[in-house]
């Protein structure tokens, strides 16, 4: 597989994981808790990157020291991207902010002979910003064996198959690569996140693709899979579920006759009291839409049957008419709504 093949794959499992609706997760969301909170004027690249990428090699004490990077001019005035952290007992953090770190520099250099220059300028912005010694030099190892992987990942074979069974063993390929050329360790620390939302997102589309399966077996399954799911997205989950059933049961209540006190009972009982009356808020406005609107059509009817209007004529007297009955947002509404009639007739 080349990087080509993998970036093909790659693709997809996106794609998928924007099927499945797992775009909303916050990644990472504990990490941050156990690393140091240091301030800028105590260590200002532990907390973020204030530089950019070119302040260091063109400040005066090193400018006849530190050697140009062929792309330098694209990211003079850009704050350096990543971080590298160390958390309370001094170690480094292995995390994306750290990958982020080596890939900015890295997008500096374009090929395998600016490595040393890419290293001295690195070692020059961490020394820069107070990072001890001893880290700095697990960075540039960590950036060797990074640099060894995209390496390896670029020359494996070209697979012309891309099917869904093909991009499942290029995920455990991929992830047995990562970990044999970084370590479990950065591995996890790099891709950890990522690669756990995308197993679980091949999962429930393996599930619901499966045609051997009845709904009640997929809806067991899948239920299953979101066990596996952090905390704090299952209960987000949890909630959106809540939501959107409530919902369904007062469209259904509403079809069927029941009386406004009867949905207002069910909302106080499902949401409370505050929500409630942003819920009725809601409505109020929605209804006030649809009789403005009906308003509009009635009116737009009355002017497309006219006799005697030229096509100009009439254009210009649906526009006033707009014009006339919506403001801002309400009359780009109304202008779309019209064009898509138009289009459908």
């Amino acid at each position: 597989m080349s990087k080509r093949y993998i970036a093909v794959c790659f693709g997809v499992l996106l794609f998928t994981v924007s099927c499945a609706g797992l775009f909303f997760w916050l990644a990472d969301g504990e990490l941050g808790k156990a690393v140091r909170t240091v301030s800028v004027n105590q260590n200002a690249f532990i907390a973020n990157h204030p530089e950019s990428a070119a302040s260091v090699q063109n400040s005066p004490d090193q400018a006849q020291e530190l050697p140009a990077l062929p792309r330098d001019e694209r990211v003079a005035d850009i704050q350096i991207d990543g971080a590298v952290r160390v958390d309370m007992n001094g170690n480094l953090v292995l995390d994306r902010q750290l990958r982020r770190f080596l890939d900015f520099f890295i997008g500096l250099a374009p090929g395998r002979e600016y490595e040393p220059a890419m290293k001295l300028r690195m070692r020059a912005v961490m020394a820069a910003n107070g990072v001890p010694g001893a880290v700095q030099a697990e960075v540039l190892d960590i950036l060797d064996q990074y640099l060894a992987y995209r390496d390896a990942s670029g020359q494996m074979e070209l697979q012309a198959a891309t099917d869904s069974a093909d991009i499942f063993a290029a995920f455990d390929t991929v992830y047995r690569m990562r970990r044999t050329y970084l370590g479990p360790d950065v591995a996890e620390g790099f891709y950890g996140a990522e690669e756990r939302r995308l197993r679980l997102a091949l999962d429930r589309q393996s599930v619901m693709s499966d045609d051997s399966l009845s709904e009640a077996e997929k809806r067991r399954a899948l239920a299953q899979i979101d066990q596996n799911l952090p905390e704090h997205v299952r209960k987000s989950k949890e909630t959106s579920k809540a939501v959107v059933e409530t919902v369904q049961r007062v469209q259904g209540m509403r079809q069927s006759g029941a009386s406004e006190a009867e949905v207002r009972a069910l909302r106080l009982q499902q949401y409370g009291a505050e929500a409630t009356a942003r819920l009725e808020e809601v409505d109020r406005e929605r209804q006030q839409w649809q009789r403005r609107l009906s308003d509009y059509q009635r009116r737009k009817q009355a002017v497309m049957q006219s006799e005697g209007l030229a096509p100009g004529d009439r254009s210009d007297a649906l526009r006033t008419l707009r014009e006339s009955m919506f403001k801002g947002h309400e009359l780009r509404r109304v202008r779309a709504l019209d064009k898509m009639a138009e289009t459908a007739g």
